[in-house]
């Protein structure tokens, strides 16, 4: 039965009023207010994120500028695009999406679908690639068979969370083998991923599930690297608040960073390093925007980059340890991960930026091949079932097993009212 609309629309004045915004314009001002002030006294600031940094006494996740690459060593430097970027590349990209086991249903069988995009630019002789690899697998055991040595490998994971996760690895993997495919070219290419390189979902699995994510990942893109391709993922209406927990740093009034020794029992929206009393906190993209605006940044405009210090990456090798920056894609402020080989490569930084800006211009402020990626790997419901029909008929035609789904599954499917 489709939702009663009339129920909703009696519901909607109770969403964010007038109040609300304005008490969420007085969080963004304050802790803009708190960004200027940091800005001016930089070396207070990279005083106090160094000290976080060495003692590890920081209860939060932050920023860490990276001004080794910039002439003027300055914070709030803003970089531009190459407004003229016409350079013969092709842009990489892949998305994956997935129909999960089902309890309810006869087969425990479940798909990985993962599409593949390859559109070149200011060249002519070089065929663009839409397509998908679809994969099927009888349960989750194809993916990680149970061994006596892996006791415990699934302990409170979710069948639904392992497929994710190969999926994940399946995405990067298959851009590898995308970027070999186009080498022979011999442009420059650029290789891009949808959502973050910082994996911390994998911290729910144990230390053997870890090990081979993180042999999987790296593998990868070291591999990108021998190829000298930049990869970056993109972040689209990103949740990341690391850039505001740096301005907390700069806030703190202790002339050391020990957040367990002196503010352990205050109540998180009133710790002294907040930008105002009774704070909640807002998003980094939110506070950029806001920057962006006052320094009537063009679209195509990045911050520099910052640091991630999430505790995820202790696994990664130093080549891949993931830096960041924000960017102004015209219609939204993105954010753009990146490994530590780009970063620390002038060149392939900027590649990398310029391809990046372009995609977004060309893709109305999202990068065009993720987006045809994306509509290359997607599964809907119809899919869903199709696939399980499919399978269904299959089985009994080489008589393998009885078909039966579970009552509810049943239900869900036909109505007797």
């Amino acid at each position: 039965m489709p939702l009663d609309l009339k129920k909703i629309l009696s519901q909607l004045g109770n969403l964010e009023n007038q109040d609300a915004l304005n008490t969420s314009n007085n969080r963004i001002n304050a802790t803009y207010n708190l960004l200027e002030e940091a800005f001016g006294n930089q070396n207070k600031l990279l005083s106090k994120v160094l000290d976080a940094q060495d003692s590890k006494k920081a209860n939060f996740y932050f920023a860490i500028p990276e001004l080794s690459n910039l002439d003027n060593d300055k914070i709030d430097s803003l970089v531009c695009c190459d407004k003229n970027f016409s350079l013969p590349h092709i842009t990489l990209a892949t998305d994956g999406s997935q129909i999960n086991p089902s309890a309810h249903e006869f087969t425990s069988a479940f798909l990985i679908n993962i599409g593949f995009t390859a559109i070149p630019y200011h060249t002519s002789n070089i065929p663009v690639l839409l397509t998908s690899e679809p994969a099927i697998y009888n349960s989750t055991e194809d993916i990680n068979p149970q061994t006596t040595s892996s006791k415990g490998f699934y302990e409170n994971i979710q069948e639904e969370e392992i497929v994710a996760y190969e999926r994940t690895l399946q995405e990067i993997e298959s851009l590898v083998k995308l970027a070999k495919k186009y080498i022979s070219y011999n442009i420059p290419i650029v290789a891009l991923l949808d959502g973050t390189l910082i994996h911390w979902h994998i911290e729910r699995f144990n230390n053997i599930y870890i090990e081979r994510f993180i042999k999987r990942f790296t593998d990868a893109v070291l591999e990108l690297k021998s190829l000298n391709i930049p990869l970056a993922s993109f972040l689209s209406n990103s949740r990341s608040n690391d850039f505001i927990n740096m301005l907390r740093l700069y806030k703190c009034p202790y002339e050391t960073i020990d957040c367990k020794k002196y503010c352990n029992n205050i109540a998180s929206n009133n710790l002294p390093c907040n930008p105002t009393v009774d704070y909640k906190p807002v998003l980094d993209r939110r506070i950029i925007e806001k920057h962006f605006i006052e320094k009537k940044a063009e679209p195509g405009t990045r911050t520099i980059l910052f640091k991630s210090n999430s505790k995820i990456l202790n696994h990664y090798s130093d080549d891949l340890k993931v830096f960041f920056f924000y960017l102004n894609t015209g219609t939204e402020i993105a954010r753009v991960e990146l490994p530590s080989y780009v970063a620390k490569n002038t060149e392939l930084l900027n590649l990398l930026h310029n391809a990046v800006s372009l995609q977004c211009k060309v893709g109305f402020g999202y990068p065009v091949t993720l987006s045809e990626a994306h509509l290359q790997a997607i599964v809907n419901r119809n899919d869903r079932q199709i696939f399980f029909d499919l399978v269904k008929n299959h089985l009994l035609k080489s008589k393998q097993i009885s078909i039966k789904v579970s009552t509810k599954e049943f239900k869900k499917r036909i109505s007797f009212v």
